[in-house]
This record gives structure tokens, C-alpha cells and sequence, in this order.
């Protein structure tokens, strides 16, 4: 798809023609909405609303840095400038950043680069432009989604479809460095001896100082469950009165029960719970219940079960990766004993 109707597109700018054109484009495959949604990102991610940062020179380092387009540099206004001049200058300089936001897109994977850019820039800047009252950051993904963000620490976190990561506006400032969850995402910490991670969601706390852990908590599940890859954490309960503490290892899983109660437990196999982040799609005894929401998430499609569907004793154990959607359903009716038939992005499985 070509770059200039994207951002026509994006900026309701399209005849109705190209409207169709894109949304046809997009309706072909969730890669198409996913590389749709980090173009929106590259446009739209704002640097925050009461962070005071020259967005134009912030795109100057970064392109002086990273690439050699040649009207990527953004011409400066100087001092003494006409009012008039200014603002035509002012105009070029937006359409110049246009177009280096494209130039950005097609040479690297947009969201990961701009936001990794943006926190170090941001969060991560310390000079005294940077009023003392900050705010959040916040970074979604939709179904089908899934992006890599790092912060100012060297922290890195891969965030799973359909969820939200929200850093603290004082991350790696104050004594804690502190995150919001909503959704899933693994976590590799950079270590500081002065400064605790915390992890919190609705109602679990995870604290480390330095360590790879992944931790899914989407709403409407009913706990919240945390697997330890390297290292060490500290897993609590948010609800008054909730289990102390419970301290996790390596191939170690926790989890956080509604009301507060914890319980920890041995992984027999830790891809089951990381291959995502890797890419890969994988099943393990998944209920059907578990296999349809994770088709939603991971495809971006509706996976409704049919009401005469007897799943209390299918089971799903299985792996996928770089797969055709497709082919992922063929090989799931089979193993659950299953008929499906697609209409549009609906996915119906029924008794064989």
C-alpha cells in the first residue's frame, strides 16, 4: 500500500474512491491493520500534555541519528523572521515532518522505534525544561497486535494483543519504577540496585529489581497469573486484607485469585506461557472457552462457539507459527473433533 494514501487516509483526506480502496486493503489481513494502526502510531503518539518538548528538533536528532534522507533536517526559524515569514516557514516545516514520519515508516518498524524514541526523549530527558509535573504514558494494542516497547532504563517490554501499558510520569525518577497493566506482557528489567520495578494491576503488585517475568492480567479474567523466567519477584495481592507476599523463582507461576488469595506453583514447560512473545502461538490443554478468546486476540477475528458445542472435555494442545490463519483452524477442528465455516471475519466451530 502506498505510503502518501496511508496518510491521506489517516488524515481524511482520501476521495471515496481510495477510502475503499484502503479499507479493502485493510479488510485482506491483520498484518494490514497491524502496519494501518503503527502508522497511526508514528502520526499520533503525543509526547505527553504538560511535557514541553520541540517535537521538530526531537525529529531532527533522531533522523540525524538513524537515517540519511536528505530533507529529513527541518529547517529552524531564526530569531528575526517576519511574522508572516514565520508562519509560512512554520507550514513547511509541518509538511517536511510529514513527510519524514513516512520516510520513518518504511525504513523500520514504526511504533517500537517512535516510542522507544519518545520515552527516552521524554522520560528520560532530565534538563530543566521539563516542568516538574509530568504525566503518563500510555501505550494500547488492538487484537491482532503486538509491539515491543523499551524505556529510558534499558527496560524492555513486549505487550500482547489488546492490552494497555501505562508508565508512571515519574518512572526512573522516583524511588520505584513503576508501571499499569492491562492485558499481558513479558518484561525484561534492566537491573537497579536504588530502585524497585513494580508491576501493578487490578489487583496484584509484582516488585523486582532486575528480572524476566511475564504477567497476564486481562479484566475479564478472574486472576491474575504471573510465570518467572530468570531471577526473582515479589508477588502481592492489591485487596485489603489479601495473602502476604509470595516470593517466585524460575520456572515458578503465581497467581492472584479474586479476594486477594495467592498461590504459587511449579511450570513444567515455560514456552507455554513466553511462546508469545516470541511469536509463536501455542496451546496447552486450553479449554475451547481458551482457545476461542485467544483466536480473537491473536487474529483480530470473532471466534463465537456454537450452543450445541460440548467442550468440557475438549481439549487443545498445539503450537503455531508464521501459519495461515487458515491452517490454524483446520488443525484445531480436527483435534477438538470440530466443524468450523467462516463468514467474513466470524469464525462459528460446531460439533463434527
Amino acid at each position: 500500500m502506498n505510503n502518501d494514501l496511508l496518510l491521506k487516509y489517516v488524515s481524511g483526506r482520501c476521495t471515496s474512491r481510495e477510502e475503499e480502496r484502503v479499507k479493502h486493503w485493510l479488510n485482506e489481513s491483520s498484518q494490514n491493520r497491524k502496519t494501518m494502526q503503527e502508522f497511526k502510531q508514528i502520526l499520533e503518539v503525543p509526547p505527553g500534555k504538560r511535557i514541553e518538548v520541540d517535537t521538530y528538533k526531537a525529529w531532527d536528532i533522531f533522523s540525524e541519528n538513524h537515517f540519511s534522507y536528505q530533507d529529513t533536517k527541518i529547517n529552524r526559524i531564526s530569531n528575526g523572521s517576519s511574522p508572516n515569514k514565520r508562519s509560512g516557514l512554520r507550514g513547511l516545516r509541518h509538511q517536511r515532518l510529514q513527510r519524514t514520519r513516512v520516510a520513518v515508516y518504511t525504513t523500520v518498524t514504526a511504533a517500537v522505534v517512535l516510542l522507544a524514541f519518545l520515552f527516552y526523549y521524554v522520560v528520560g530527558s532530565t534538563t530543566q525544561d521539563v516542568p516538574p509535573e509530568l504525566v503518563n504514558q500510555e501505550i494500547t494494542t488492538e487484537k491482532g497486535e503486538r509491539t515491543t516497547v523499551r524505556l529510558s532504563d534499558g527496560t524492555r517490554i513486549y505487550l500482547n494483543a489488546e492490552s494497555r501499558l501505562t508508565v508512571s510520569a515519574d518512572y526512573n525518577r522516583d524511588k520505584n519504577r513503576t508501571v499499569y497493566l492491562e492485558g499481558e506482557a513479558f518484561f525484561e528489567v534492566a537491573p537497579d540496585k536504588q530502585r524497585l520495578f513494580e508491576v501493578k494491576t487490578s489487583n496484584s503488585i509484582t516488585r523486582v529489581l532486575g528480572t524476566k517475568f511475564n504477567v497476564n492480567a486481562y479484566s475479564e479474567e478472574e486472576e491474575v497469573q504471573v510465570v518467572v523466567a530468570e531471577g526473582k519477584v515479589a508477588l502481592g495481592s492489591a485487596e485489603k486484607g489479601g495473602s502476604p507476599e509470595v516470593q517466585l523463582t524460575r520456572n515458578q507461576k503465581g497467581t492472584v485469585f479474586t479476594g486477594g488469595e495467592i498461590m504459587a506453583s511449579k511450570v513444567s514447560d515455560l514456552d507455554v506461557y513466553l511462546d508469545w512473545s516470541r511469536g509463536r502461538l501455542t496451546f496447552q490443554d486450553a479449554s475451547v472457552k481458551e482457545m476461542s478468546k485467544r483466536l480473537e486476540r491473536w487474529f483480530d477475528i470473532e471466534v463465537p462457539i456454537a450452543e450445541d458445542v460440548s467442550s468440557e472435555t475438549r481439549l487443545l494442545t498445539g503450537s503455531f507459527k508464521d501459519v495461515p490463519l487458515s491452517n490454524v483452524l483446520h488443525s484445531i477442528a480436527l483435534s477438538l473433533d470440530m466443524d468450523y465455516r467462516r463468514e467474513g471475519r466470524t469464525v462459528i466451530f460446531e460439533d463434527g
